[in-house]
């Protein structure tokens, strides 16, 4: 808890960490044996409702801590909750959370708390890919484990970006290590007979398949991870990623830079050497913001038509088919 804090609101998609981080302020304040008496959540709450408990001292504690949540713009731009928001009691500690991945910042809720001294305002959004390694590492060693980068690779195949299935995947690791082994370095083969996951493939095996240039598998992979819940957007998303790091590096390589350097600016992990300076050799700069480009109208058409989502993006493999990519397409 960051002092002097009185009133927190915190919004995002990522409803795992932001639990972490609610639940970390609530261990600053309360103990567990102060939380009965000392810790109100409230869902849909009404102004009056919640100035009753605000206003309320705390048991056998300096403070109390209310969480508020499912609640709307009228709600927060109330009068008397306003007032009241002007002047908190110092003993009430208040966490506001949206389940939203945008606010309007300009209500009079915000425009009136911005400026105080005890407000914080906390985005806590979906990582990136590039940030998966880092948390996973940081989250691992939490847990009192190590894990080499190519079992995290492994691991962020399985998961992708979503922090409660990491979360999951680690807790099941951690309980099938036996303890002489948490203080060594957990490897690829050590992890794969500890994750749980029974998915026959992932997004990543199909963008593999497009950038193996097998357009029959990536038909056959995309049925099959369509089937088990992946959106085509997201998919979209993951491969988009890829094509833009090896056009980025295509144009890099054409303008002479020697291919060490390229690994290095464009992050890639030496254990995916091999494989990423084989997609590089697989495809030309026109291929692939051919391939973006594709990709964008795709985007385009799954956010903005009715037509099926499946047979968008079945379009979209199909056409890439006539780049010249699909050497295995007989």
């Amino acid at each position: 808890m960051e002092k002097d804090i009185l009133v927190y609101f915190f919004y995002g998609e990522d409803d795992f960490r932001i639990a972490k981080e609610i639940e970390k302020i609530k261990s600053g304040i309360l103990k567990k044996e102060q939380r009965d008496f000392n810790f109100d959540r409230l869902i849909s709450p009404s102004p009056e409702g919640f100035l009753a408990i605000a206003n309320s001292y705390p048991v056998l504690s300096e403070k109390r801590v209310i969480q508020v949540e499912d609640f709307d713009g009228s709600f927060l731009n109330d009068t008397e909750l306003l007032d009241y928001l002007n002047s908190p009691s110092p003993a009430t500690v208040i966490i506001f959370y949206d389940n939203s991945p945008k606010i309007n910042e300009n209500i009079k809720f915000f425009k009136e708390l911005k400026t105080k001294n005890y407000f914080k305002l906390h985005k806590i959004r979906l990582l990136y890919e590039n940030e998966l390694f880092s948390y996973i590492k940081n989250l691992s060693k939490e847990k009192g484990i190590k894990i080499s980068d190519e079992a995290v690779y492994c691991l962020i195949r399985y998961t992708g970006n979503n922090t409660v299935n990491i979360d999951n995947e680690l807790n099941k690791i951690v309980s099938g290590i036996k303890t002489e082994n948490k203080s060594k370095e957990l490897s690829v083969n050590e992890l794969k007979p500890l994750l749980a996951f029974s998915k026959t493939f992932t997004i990543f095996d199909f963008v593999d398949k497009i950038l193996d240039r097998d357009i029959r598998g990536a038909f056959s992979i995309f049925g099959v991870i369509y089937n088990d819940g992946e959106e085509p957007v997201k998919i979209i998303s993951v491969l988009y990623n890829e094509a833009r790091k090896l056009h980025k590096a295509k144009v890099q390589e054409s303008s002479g830079m020697d291919f060490e350097t390229i690994l290095r600016i464009n992050g890639v992990l030496p254990f995916l050497k091999k494989k990423f300076l084989k997609n590089l050799s697989s495809f030309s700069v026109r291929e692939l913001k051919r391939i973006m480009e594709l990709l964008g109208e795709t985007d385009f058409r799954l956010k903005t038509t009715s037509y099926p989502q499946s047979l968008i993006f079945e379009e979209f493999i199909f056409k890439l088919g006539f780049l010249d990519i699909s050497k295995n397409l007989r």
